[in-house]
């Protein structure tokens, strides 16, 4: 019963921070690349603990085609830098690839109601009586 247990209590905690159990993922280009298009997803290294965006440059004219161009990566530290008059604006996140940019996305919403449900069977499963 104890080993039955101390593997429940492992299995949890892999799906409760699963970060402990393996590397960052991001969405990376090295080099300078149409926003659309930058979205080679990476295994980033174990100190790697965000993933970044720097936004390069914005074609502007009329009328406005949206080229945007970025670089993507994968960083230890992660300071955002922004506002009006930013040459190079960064932004920071800090779950699996989050840095797409996308508005209908939230990967780090999806592992919680994950690690939510995991933990809810976990615990009806410690705590249901004998029948």
């Amino acid at each position: 019963m104890e080993n039955a247990l101390a593997s429940l209590w492992a299995l949890l905690l892999v799906f409760l921070f699963p970060s402990a159990a393996q590397s960052l993922r991001c969405y990376t280009c090295k080099e300078p690349t149409d926003i659309s298009l930058c979205k080679t997803e990476t295994l980033c290294p174990m100190k790697a603990k965000a993933c970044t965006t720097t936004l390069l440059s914005v074609d502007s004219g009329y009328p406005f085609f949206g080229n945007i161009t970025v670089i993507r990566s994968c960083a230890e530290n992660c300071t955002a830098s922004g506002g009006i008059g930013a040459n190079r604006p960064m932004s920071c996140c800090y779950t699996d690839l989050c840095n797409d940019d996308s508005s209908n996305s939230s990967p780090g919403l999806k592992t919680s109601y994950a690690a939510l449900s995991v933990t809810a069977l976990v615990l009806v499963m410690l705590f249901k009586p004998a029948l």
